[in-house]
């Protein structure tokens, strides 16, 4: 390879990291100040939801959700297609309920409370009937490099009021950490499966993140509804060094 063509090859690597660390610096920026980004994957409104759970309450298939609002491979698995294809394909029809938990992972791996703050934000909307719509407000501005300045408490009350929340009720609620208490006992009853996020199971049983994954368990359960994976009074924390430590 001549001289000129390997400074040549070298400038265009060099161009090419420069732009994608700009852009991701640009959207980074977009995510922590001004007006915050409006959704572009939406959970149906239609579709009934009681609390953290989405879809009939009688449903025969329970799925279970371990995520962290901050956590980036959790946005992929929201926004990228595999939790829609689930909320159109099972939960709108009834044939299972989506249930949320936390797993305030990146806390616990950064020792902030970014996740915890918004993951008792998400719950301030539950408790008006929103916790669907903070859920896809809340991955609509997380930060790409996981960074606790994007769900700041300012930040927080910004969105939920993009969100369309009730302020007056959502306020104290944010400020007073009302569902704190409830976010720590999760941490503590949680599976021992669940050692990072995002982490699925179907009617008690860990599947893997894949789409056709989660189908085939879905459509391998009988009839009889199982219980939800949080019920489970023997399991044990398992400490986690990655947000990404689920199997993908």
């Amino acid at each position: 390879m001549s001289s000129l063509l390997l400074w040549s090859v070298v400038a265009i690597v060099v161009a090419v990291v420069v732009v994608g660390g700009l852009l991701l610096v640009s959207q980074s920026k977009s995510n922590t100040s001004g007006a915050p980004t409006s959704p572009g994957v939406v959970t149906p409104t239609t579709i009934p939801s009681n609390g953290t759970t989405l879809g009939n309450a009688n449903a025969p298939v329970t799925i279970d959700l371990w995520g962290d609002f901050r956590c980036t491979g959790c946005f992929d698995f929201a926004v990228a297609g595999t939790e829609k294809k689930l909320v159109d394909n099972y939960v709108a029809t009834g044939k299972a309920k989506l249930v949320w938990h936390d797993f305030t992972i990146i806390d616990l791996n950064q020792g902030n409370t970014a996740s915890r703050d918004a993951a008792n934000a998400a719950r301030c909307g539950a408790d008006q009937g929103k916790f669907w719509t903070m859920h896809d407000w809340l991955y609509a501005n997380q930060d790409p490099s996981e960074a606790a300045s994007a769900f700041s408490k300012s930040r927080l009350s910004e969105i939920a009021r993009a969100a369309g929340l009730n302020m007056d009720t959502f306020q104290p609620c944010l400020d007073q950490g009302t569902h704190n208490d409830e976010i720590a006992a999760e941490q503590k009853s949680k599976p021992a499966e669940v050692t990072g996020t995002p982490t699925v199971f179907v009617n008690g049983k860990l599947v893997g993140l894949a789409y056709d994954q989660i189908k085939a368990a879905i459509d391998g359960v009988g009839a009889s509804p199982a219980p939800s994976a949080t019920v489970s009074p023997s399991a044990t924390v398992v400490p986690s060094v990655s947000a990404t430590a689920s199997p993908s």
